[in-house]
This record gives C-alpha cells, sequence and structure tokens, in this order.
C-alpha cells in the first residue's frame, strides 16, 4: 500500500505511478490529517510512504499520522520525498518513524519535481517543469523495480549535525514562519470554495463567500496555486509568479495559456 500526503500534486503524481507501475493501491492521508486522525492498516506488500520534504524534513503531517498509526502484515517500510533540491536530513526523520512504528526500515529515496513553494521561491515556466517532470520518470521507475524486488534504496548517509540542527528547528519553525497570516485574498476571487476543498489540514473556511485561514497550515501552497482566478496571495512573495498546479496539469499545459480548471 503507498500512503501519501500532497499538497500541490507532486507527492500524489509520484505515488500513482509507483501504484501504477506496481499494482498496487494508494492511500491519500488528507483525510486523516484533515481530524488529526490516525488509523490501522493492513497489507502483505511493503508499506510505501510518500510526502515532499518541507523545512529540511518530511511533511510534518505525514510524520504525525505515522505516529497516530499502526501498520500490520508486511514489516517493510519504504519512504519516498519529493524535492525541488535535496530532501537533506528527511532519511534520518524516516529511520526513527519506522523504527517506532516496528517496522524494518528500507531506505529512503528523492524524486525531483517542479518547485511549488510561491511564498519564498521563483517559479519556473511551464516548458521548464514538463522537462523536470519527464526526467523524474526513469527515476520513479527504478524505484518501483527496487520495491518490488524487496531491494533497498541506497540511504545516503545523512550527517548527525545537519540533523540535530534540523530537530532543533524544525518545531519553532514551524510555529513562527509556517502560518497563514500573510495569504490574502483580492476581489478577483469568486468565492468557488475550491481551496476550502483542497487544504489538506482543513486550515480554510468560507465566510461569506470568501476564504478565511484558520492556524494549522503547513505551507503546502494547495490553495494560492489552484486558485482559478489567481485570486489568493501570500504577501507580496507570490505576486507575480505564475502558479503551479501539479504534474498531471502541467504536462497540458502550454506556456502563456492562462490556467483553466
Amino acid at each position: 500500500m503507498i500512503f501519501y500526503f500532497s499538497g500541490t500534486g507532486n507527492s500524489r503524481y509520484v505515488a500513482r505511478q509507483l501504484a501504477d507501475l506496481m499494482g498496487d493501491t494508494v492511500c491519500d492521508i488528507a483525510s486523516y490529517t484533515r481530524s488529526a486522525a490516525g488509523d490501522t492498516f493492513r497489507d502483505d506488500r511493503p508499506f510505501v510512504f510518500v510526502a515532499p520534504v518541507y523545512v529540511a524534513a518530511p511533511a510534518l503531517s505525514l510524520l504525525e499520522f505515522l505516529q497516530k498509526s499502526s501498520f500490520q502484515g508486511n514489516r517493510k517500510a519504504y519512504f519516498v520525498m519529493t524535492c525541488a533540491g535535496t530532501m537533506s536530513a528527511s532519511p534520518a526523520f524516516c529511520r526513527k518513524a519506522a523504527e517506532e512504528l516496528g517496522l524494518e526500515y528500507m531506505g529512503t529515496a528523492s524524486v525531483k519535481l517542479p518547485q511549488n513553494y510561491i511564498a519564498y521561491f521563483s517559479m519556473k515556466s511551464a516548458e521548464e517543469n514538463r522537462k523536470i517532470i519527464g526526467d523524474a520518470q526513469p527515476v520513479i521507475g527504478a524505484l518501483a523495480r527496487d520495491i518490488l524486488a524487496g531491494k533497498p534504496f541506497a540511504d545516503p548517509e545523512i550527517n548527525k549535525l545537519e540533523y540535530a540542527s534540523t530537530v532543533l528547528i524544525l518545531k519553532p519553525y514551524y510555529r513562527w514562519f509556517i502560518t497563514a497570516k500573510k495569504f490574502r485574498v483580492e476581489d478577483s476571487c469568486i468565492g468557488c470554495g475550491k481551496c476550502e476543498k483542497l487544504c489538506p489540514l482543513g486550515n480554510i473556511r468560507m465566510e461569506g463567500g470568501l476564504p478565511r485561514w484558520g492556524v494549522h497550515c503547513t505551507h503546502c501552497m494547495a490553495c494560492i496555486n489552484f486558485c482559478p482566478k489567481d485570486a489568493i496571495e501570500y504577501g507580496k512573495g507570490s505576486v507575480g509568479k505564475p502558479r503551479y498546479r501539479g504534474p498531471e496539469q502541467t504536462l497540458k499545459q502550454t506556456d502563456g495559456a492562462k490556467h483553466r480548471d
């Protein structure tokens, strides 16, 4: 079984690609992250967990889901991190999560996909993003073959200082910097409620036809990137930047074309 946490769709795309190649099933953990709950899962296949890298570690939502859940049957656990750069200290966190669950840690691998962090980073063109997605295909294929063969991923060595410093800053960083305070909506908002439906933490509520953000944001950037009118901004950091709506829509998109949903 393949579990994924995803905002703009990079990790969902990888999870679905792996499932197609392996003949496996996928589980979107958004229903659990919205309710801050876990569950008991059983499968005879290895468990595969796919999530983005946030703040040099796996998305905290995935780690919290794992802490609240149990996994029975097959004891092997593979982790796949999606990122625009490197997965930093993620393997150390994944190893720890597997050990706490009593699972056999089979390694952590990364798949590079387009940048979606519009609040702070520059965004690439559709053409550039299509190339990045294309380059990811053989990587995903190799991971699927390793999992089917029961072969561990080649886990990179993580510097102990890097892991310790990430542990030290992770929760304070989430508390003080991963907030929704700078999100705002422009007059072009049509009140469609798509942002509310997409939020994997249930942190958005429509009030008076406009979105209102709560205090449980994880900066997945789903709301801002998928707004059909580009009506959501994050302070000044997102102004004028092209939106990224995930691999599937990017592969269909042409440069210069207006996003349509």
